[in-house]
């Protein structure tokens, strides 16, 4: 199951400890099938990271938007729809070798991503239309943030 996890900027050197605990992360789940119409696999996939991504800054207080991705199996993952309809809970410690990719914000978007985090619905907007640049998991360690 390919998992979209809200991280930190902080969180992603620490990907490759594999002492890395996220709670939550956001995925394709059956609950999030029933609700959209769609059965796009990239956009159901789209949907899920931009959740993700979201949550990064919101929820988590990155400075900028990160979404860890990676390959769990369903054994790692409990879903959670009173939360989200995309949400799971990760089951213990993520293996380094589990991470995929990392999708980044250009630190650009700090000041968009703090406006957000104020409550700012235009610049969560301009957020919501910037791309995220996209690291492969042996990058993480030197992903230019600031």
């Amino acid at each position: 199951m390919r998992v979209y996890i809200p991280a930190t900027v902080d969180d992603l050197p620490r990907c490759a400890d594999g002492l890395w605990e996220p709670p939550i992360a956001y995925a394709v789940t059956e609950r999030l099938l029933d609700i959209v119409d769609s059965d796009d696999g990239d956009e159901l996939a789209e949907i899920a990271r931009d959740v993700a991504a979201r949550a990064s800054v919101i929820e988590v207080g990155s400075p900028l938007r990160v979404v860890v991705v990676a390959e769990l199996t369903r054994a790692e993952c409990e879903t959670d729809p009173d939360l989200h309809p995309a949400a799971v809970r990760v089951q213990g410690r993520l293996p380094a070798s589990a991470i995929a990719c990392a999708f980044v914000d250009e630190p650009g978007a700090a000041d968009d991503v703090s406006g957000a985090r104020g409550g700012d619905d235009d610049a969560l907007d301009r957020l919501e239309e910037r791309d995220m640049l996209w690291y492969d998991a042996t990058e993480l360690s030197h992903v230019p943030v600031g």
